[in-house]
C-alpha cells in the first residue's frame, strides 16, 4: 500500500518531528513518500529510505493582493501533479493549510486531515500564508467534511471542530515522545528555560518583563533556545531592561541539555495545539509555569497554570516556585509520572490503526 505524507516543510518544529517520527514507523510496513509544499526550507529532519518530494516555491509579487489565493491554487495543481504520478492509497496532510489544499485535489483516495491548533486562537486577525482568516473559516467549513478521518492533537481542538464548524468523523490522538534518560549537561546551571520559536505565539516578551519584576529577589538566570523572527525585538526588550547578563537567548540547539538543568521551566504560549516541548520537560522530571492557553489542563495541573497574558502572576508562579524548593520538586514529580501516559509508541499505534481501519471501509 502506498502512503503519503503532504506538509510544508522538514525544517525545525513541532510539526516537522512528528511527521518524522511518524514517517520513520510507516516506512516499516508501507511504500511511503513525503511530499514538501514548498522547496525554500532546509530538510533538517533527514529520513533514510524515503522518497522526498518537494513543490518548487515559485516567485511572487508580494504587494499582488491577491498572491495568497494564486499561490495556494497552485500548490492544489501541482499536488494534484505528483499524486497523479506515485498513485497513493492514503493521503495524510498536516495542519489547516495543507489539509485545505489536500482536500481540493481531484486525486481520489483515502485522506486523512490532522489539525494541530485552535482555529479560533490561530487565525483570529492574521494572516497565514498570506490569506486572511476569513478565508481559512470559509474553506474549513466547506471541505473538512470531505475528509475521510480529522485527527486532532488534543480534545479542545476537537470540540471547537465539532461546535463551531458541525463535523464528525473526528478522533483525537495526542501527541507521544520517547523518554529521553541519556542527556548531557549544557555548560550552563541555576537558571529557569524557555524553548520555543521565537514568535509572539509563544510569549517570551512576557516572559522577559516577568522575570524583570523578580530579577532582584532570585539569583538564576533566564535561557531562551530557539530562533525566529522576533529575536531582535526580544534582545532590544533585555537591552531596556538592561538583563544582558541574566537573559541569554542562546539560539537552536539540543533542547535536553538545557533542560536537564533548568531549576523551573516556562511556557507563556498564547495558543498551542498539544507540545512536543511540554511532554519532554515533563519526562525530564522538571517543574514547569504555563500561561492557560486552550488545551493546557489536559496535560499540566491546575498549580501549574496562570492566566493567560497575565504577566504579573506569572511572574508570582515563578517566583512562587524558585523560592519553594520542596513545592517545586514535588510538582516535577507529579508532571514526570502523568508524562508517562504519552508515549511515543501509544501514538504511532494509534495512526496506523486509523490507517488499517481506512483501508478495510
Amino acid at each position: 500500500m502506498k502512503i503519503i505524507i503532504f506538509t510544508q516543510n522538514l525544517d525545525f518544529g513541532g510539526v516537522q518531528k512528528s511527521v518524522y517520527l511518524l514517517a520513520n514507523y510507516l516506512k516499516k510496513e508501507y511504500d511511503l513518500t513525503i511530499i514538501l509544499a514548498e522547496d525554500n526550507k532546509k530538510i533538517r529532519y533527514k529520513i533514510d529510505g524515503i522518497n522526498i518530494l518537494q513543490i518548487k516555491t515559485p516567485l511572487i509579487n508580494i504587494k499582488d493582493p491577491n498572491v495568497g489565493e494564486k499561490l495556494y491554487k497552485y500548490r492544489i495543481i501541482e499536488l494534484d501533479n505528483l499524486l497523479n504520478k506515485v498513485k497513493p492509497n492514503i493521503l495524510i496532510s498536516y495542519e489547516d493549510y495543507n489539509n485545505l489544499i489536500t482536500l481540493n485535489c481531484e486525486y481520489k483516495c483515502k485522506k486523512i486531515i490532522s489539525c494541530r491548533v485552535s482555529i479560533k486562537d490561530s487565525y483570529e486577525k492574521r494572516r497565514i500564508h498570506l490569506l486572511e482568516s476569513e478565508f481559512y473559516y470559509n474553506m474549513i467549513k466547506k471541505l473538512y467534511k470531505k475528509a475521510d478521518r480529522i485527527i486532532t492533537v488534543s480534545e479542545s481542538i476537537k470540540n471547537e471542530l465539532i461546535d463551531d464548524f458541525q463535523l464528525d468523523n473526528i478522533i483525537t490522538i495526542y501527541n507521544g515522545i520517547v523518554h529521553n534518560n541519556d542527556v548531557v549537561s549544557s555548560k550552563y546551571s541555576n537558571f529557569i528555560l524557555n524553548i520555543g520559536r521565537l514568535h509572539t505565539q509563544k510569549g517570551q516578551k512576557d516572559l522577559i518583563k516577568a522575570f524583570n519584576e523578580i530579577k532582584d529577589k532570585v539569583d538564576v538566570n533566564l535561557i531562551i533556545v530557539g530562533d525566529g523572527n522576533m529575536k531582535e525585538e526580544l534582545l532590544s526588550l533585555v537591552n531596556r531592561f538592561n538583563l544582558g547578563e541574566r537573559v541569554l537567548l542562546v539560539g537552536y540547539d539540543d533542547p535536553y541539555k538545557y533542560i536537564k538543568n533548568c531549576k523551573l521551566f516556562v511556557f507563556p504560549s498564547y495558543y498551542e495545539g498539544f507540545s512536543n516541548t511540554i511532554l519532554e520537560v515533563m519526562s525530564c522530571e522538571k517543574n514547569i509555569v504555563s500561561y492557560n492557553y486552550k488545551g493546557s489542563k489536559e496535560i499540566l495541573y491546575e498549580d501549574n497554570i496562570v492566566p493567560l497574558g497575565n504577566i504579573k502572576k506569572l511572574s508570582e508562579k515563578i517566583l512562587y516556585y524558585l523560592n519553594n524548593e520542596r513545592e517545586n520538586i514535588d510538582c516535577s514529580k507529579k508532571l514526570f509520572e502523568k508524562s508517562q501516559n504519552f508515549t511515543l509508541e501509544k501514538t504511532l499505534q494509534n495512526y496506523k490503526k486509523e490507517i488499517e481501519a481506512l483501508c478495510v471501509e
